[in-house]
């Protein structure tokens, strides 16, 4: 007994830490910074305080690859050197003809014997028609109904099915898009051009557009601006896009939002649609 105790102690613990693994592992944030500016492109991202991978080459999954990469190149020098150079026959002369007379001899038996092969005979005996009566379809038969229903109670199913998982998933695919949290937001924008005109409507088309892209991603996400700014640079020649933003989300969010789906689907569409199919079964059945 007293074996079996420690042993079931031991399990219990490996649980609770498995446990604990998973806890921290959907607490941390998985984070990532984008930028643009004065031209040069960066992008960072990061699992808590641990940079994956970035733009300067450094991070966690550039190291694996470098890793990797070595040993490959050792392994094609290596197998590079072990190669050796077969010696190739020479060949003869008369290299279409075979070595052995036998194998000539047989061939041309061969082809004898191919000929006394008899022709295909027109004898062979007729298929009956009432065999090929049986055998066709008959043009004036009818095909039954009970295929074409089927398959539209199948279709009229599939798009029920679906619609039933997105009544129950609207409110969990909200709950993770909101867990998307958007910081520290930069654009600093100058449209240029010489000609006034152009430039007046270029300034309109592109403000209006940020802002109008800004507010949806308010409304899907959850954001905080750092700076915004778009200006109409009359008589410059060149353009100005700086932009950055920070991105963090959770995977606890993702959890939470899985098993809230979970939930809704069983309480709210799969039990009472097995309810009322019980209900309809019975009611045939008397």
């Amino acid at each position: 007994m007293t074996v079996v105790l420690i042993v079931l102690k031991v399990i219990l613990w490996i649980l609770l830490a498995v446990l604990g693994i998973i806890i921290i592992a959907c607490v941390l944030p998985i984070s990532g910074k984008v930028s643009y500016i004065d031209g040069k492109f960066a992008y960072k991202a990061a699992y808590s305080y641990v940079t994956l991978i970035d733009s300067k080459g450094g991070g966690l999954i550039n190291r694996l690859r470098k890793r990797k990469k070595k040993p490959e190149k050792d392994d094609d020098s290596d197998s590079s050197d072990d190669v050796e150079i077969e010696e190739v026959p020479e060949m003869s002369e008369h290299s279409d003809t075979p070595e052995n007379p036998q194998e000539n001899s047989s061939v041309e038996n061969n082809i004898k014997d191919s000929d006394d092969i008899p022709e295909n005979d027109d004898t062979q005996d007729d298929i009956p028609e009432d065999d090929e009566d049986f055998i066709g379809f008959d043009e004036d038969e009818d095909y039954d109904d009970d295929d074409e229903n089927s398959s539209g109670k199948s279709l009229s199913d599939k798009i029920e099915f679906i619609l039933d998982i997105w009544r129950a998933a609207d409110r969990p695919l909200l709950k993770i898009f909101k867990g998307f949290h958007l910081n520290d937001i930069y654009i600093d924008f100058i449209i240029a051009d010489e000609d006034a005109y152009k430039c007046a409507m270029k300034y309109g088309t592109i403000s209006g557009t940020v802002y109008n892209l800004l507010a949806w991603l308010g409304a899907l996400f959850t954001i905080q601006f750092k700076t915004v700014d778009i200006n109409a640079g009359f008589d410059l020649k060149e353009s100005r896009w700086d932009a950055s933003a920070k991105v963090k989300f959770r995977l606890g969010t993702l959890v939470i939002a899985g098993i809230w789906f979970l939930i809704t689907y069983l309480f709210r569409i799969y039990i009472p649609n097995k309810t009322s199919a019980k209900k309809a079964a019975a009611e045939t059945a008397e």
